[in-house]
């Protein structure tokens, strides 16, 4: 039986010093707690490496041979893991006091739990959206992707006041996915919760297994708290544990926004034709289809004149390629699980 109380696996390509801030973070917070931390560096060319050895010796460092992606890099020290607990931690965090702690005896204090998250506080101070929120359903998602939950929240959002929820939330009317009304001030059962920083007993994760490498980034974390609640396990999503989180910073050097955007979608489309009963995903592929016409409609002439009007054209365009390929994959991207796929089937 270990005597590690926790186990932190930290997924790293490039962003050396947003790595740094985030394991003085761990090393400053971790109170009590008896822990190992490794880092996998995703092939970084910046000197992730040298810095880890140099600065954190007590680091256990895995080089990986290629960017291998959230799921893949994150498998790469999963079944090395040794704690009690094991979170997956994203490098672009800083770990709050007492957060650590607060997850772990959360965990041990309730056996029906298979994961926790905190409240994940962006660079303002306000809480991020994806910290817990519902998991994806085509009903769900059709007002997302035309971006009716916004417009509702933004034109009623005055007449109706956001909701503290003890049961899990429910959402109102169109916004039943990203749960816009929902302040995130209170401890409850969710459907899905956010890989940036996520805790799980190790029992757990041995129970559910690894991360499915099918897509090296997006909707990873959902897939996973499908599979734990398809286990039997609830999620938690603990406000009272912060933990701030740079979002978008550890993937900036990926300047290609439409082609983000399109491997969002492609991660949605594998989602439902993995855990939805069939139409969902050939649907969902129709959806994108009209959502890549409407944006070009829209932003195609203005892109002429502004780069803002470019950039939302650029993922209107990244959309229609996506939308119109068959058999479906995801855009490349340079991810080691696309060389080994390129001889195989897309999906």
């Amino acid at each position: 039986m270990t005597d590690l109380d926790l186990s932190v696996v930290i997924v790293s390509h490039n962003g050396e010093a947003l790595l740094r801030d985030c394991l003085a973070s761990l090393h400053r917070t971790s109170g009590g707690l008896r822990l190992e931390v490794f880092v996998v560096d995703s092939a970084s060319s910046e000197p992730i490496g040298e810095m880890v050895r140099r600065e954190f010796p007590g680091v256990r460092l895995i080089e990986g041979r290629g960017n291998l992606g959230f799921s893949a890099g994150n498998n790469a020290a999963l079944g090395l893991c040794r704690g009690r607990c094991v979170l997956l931690l994203n490098p672009d965090t800083v770990v709050h006091a007492g957060a650590l702690e607060a997850m772990v005896r959360y965990l041990d204090g309730h056996g029906a739990v298979g994961a926790v998250g905190p409240a994940l506080r962006l660079a303002d101070g306000t809480i991020q959206l994806e910290a817990a929120r519902n998991l994806p359903t085509l009903g769900r998602i059709v007002p997302w992707m035309l971006l009716l939950d916004k417009l509702q929240w933004r034109f009623l959002h005055r007449q109706r006041r956001r909701s503290v929820a003890d049961p899990p939330p429910r959402g109102f009317l169109l916004d039943r996915y990203c749960l816009f009304y929902w302040d995130r001030d209170a401890a409850c059962s969710v459907e899905a919760l956010c890989g940036a920083c996520m805790m799980m007993p190790l029992e757990v994760v041995r129970r559910v297994g690894l991360l499915d490498e099918a897509v090296p980034l997006y909707l990873d974390d959902m897939d996973y708290c499908r599979r734990i609640r398809d286990a039997g396990c609830e999620l938690h999503y603990l406000p009272h544990a912060a933990v701030t989180h740079l979002a978008g910073r550890s993937t900036s050097r990926l300047k290609r926004a439409g082609d983000l955007y399109a491997m969002q979608c492609h991660a949605l489309y594998v989602y439902f034709r993995k855990h939805e009963p069939f139409p969902s995903a050939p649907a969902f592929a129709l959806l994108v289809a009209a959502a890549a016409a409407a944006r070009l409609a829209v932003w195609g002439l203005p892109a002429l004149l502004s780069r803002e009007a470019r950039r939302r054209a650029a993922m209107g365009l990244a959309l229609a390629r996506w939308a119109i390929r068959f058999p479906k994959r995801a855009p490349r991207m340079g991810f080691v699980c696309e060389q080994r796929a390129a001889g195989g089937a897309a999906v």
